[in-house]
C-alpha cells in the first residue's frame, strides 16, 4: 500500500523531465551557498584575529595616553599654577583632536571619491 506523496513518476516521463532542472538548480544553489559560507567563515576568522590585535593595540594606546597625561600633569605642576597647567593641557588635547579630525576628514573624503 502506498501513502499519499509516495508516487514517483515513471522513468523518462514528462514529470521527471520537468523535475530534473529544478533539482539541478536546487543542488547548484546549495553548492554556491556552501561555497559563499565557507569564504565568509574564512574571512571572519582572519578578521577576528586582526580585530583582537587591534583591540589590544587600542588598549595600549589608551594606557599610553593616560601615562602621558600623568607625566604632563606632574611636569607642569611645579612650573605653572594649576589653572594655567590645565589650560595648557586642554589646548594640547584640543589641538591633537583637531589635527586628527582634519586628517580623518581628508581620508574619508578621498575614500568617498574613490568609491564613486
Amino acid at each position: 500500500m502506498r501513502a499519499q506523496g509516495d508516487e514517483t513518476p515513471a522513468a523518462g516521463g514528462a514529470g521527471d523531465a520537468a523535475a530534473r532542472p529544478a533539482q539541478d538548480t536546487g543542488e547548484l544553489a546549495r553548492k554556491e551557498i556552501g561555497a559563499v559560507r565557507d569564504e565568509i567563515m574564512t574571512a571572519l576568522k582572519r578578521l577576528g584575529a586582526g580585530g583582537l590585535l587591534l583591540a589590544g593595540a587600542g588598549t595600549c594606546g589608551v594606557l599610553a595616553l593616560a601615562a602621558a597625561h600623568t607625566t604632563l600633569l606632574r611636569s607642569l605642576g611645579p612650573v605653572l599654577p594649576e589653572s594655567t597647567a590645565s589650560a595648557v593641557r586642554s589646548g594640547a588635547y584640543g589641538a591633537g583632536a583637531l589635527g586628527l579630525t582634519m586628517a580623518a576628514r581628508g581620508r574619508t573624503r578621498a575614500a568617498a571619491r574613490a568609491a564613486v
